[in-house]
């Protein structure tokens, strides 16, 4: 069983940019975002039972400089800088209005995929006590499995709920989802989170 206050939901990279049609990586990564399933539902919902609990919400977000002179790396990879992926101040990086910073909850920008990267998201965490993350968000191999290996690795007890993650297509998510469930993750299904609590 978890408790509520060991607890906190961590959001990552619900950004315009990320899912809707003329954002950058749909453009970049000719994603068909038609055949997306919805995820928005299922993470207000846990939204909502985290802020009604009193418990920590933490959303993420992902900024770049327009020269990605922040990670130079990735724009050698891809065509970051031609599609001005978040960048900084753009509404490309905002977190889409349904699941925008509520009152009282915190907000880590990152610049890397790994949302420990050179933030003080772990700094938050420890402070709080906290001790389980419930990890949702985008995209389910990149961003989110990245920044629940770097959980595991610091100890933290992660649960990622298959509904509440998307990645580029159905075999991409599935891939993601096996990796996640290789010991760094429970897997579980939406509705079985809220049975965790005591």
């Amino acid at each position: 069983m978890l408790n509520k206050k060991e607890t906190a939901l961590l959001i990552i990279d619900m950004q315009y940019g990320g899912g809707a049609p003329d954002g950058s990586l749909v453009k970049m990564l000719n994603v068909d975002v038609t055949k997306q399933e919805d995820i928005v539902t299922p993470i207000i919902k846990l939204k909502d039972y985290f802020n009604e609990n009193d418990m920590l919400v933490v959303n993420v977000k992902t900024e770049y400089e327009p020269d990605f002179s922040d990670w130079k790396m990735l724009a050698e990879r891809f065509e970051v800088i031609e599609h001005k992926h978040f960048v900084k101040g753009s509404n490309d990086a905002e977190i889409i209005p349904p699941l925008a910073p509520r009152a009282g909850e915190e907000l880590v920008i990152k610049h890397r995929w790994n949302a420990f990267f050179e933030t003080n998201l772990d700094e938050i965490l420890k402070n709080k006590n906290i001790k389980n993350l419930i990890i949702v968000g985008a995209a389910t191999d990149v961003c989110v499995l990245e920044t629940c290996s770097n959980a595991f690795s610091l100890n933290y007890n992660c649960i990622v709920p298959i509904e509440t993650t998307a990645s580029f297509n159905a075999d991409r998510k599935k891939i993601g989802l096996d990796v996640l469930a290789f010991g760094r993750s429970q897997v579980v299904h939406a509705d079985e989170v809220y049975s965790m609590f005591e």
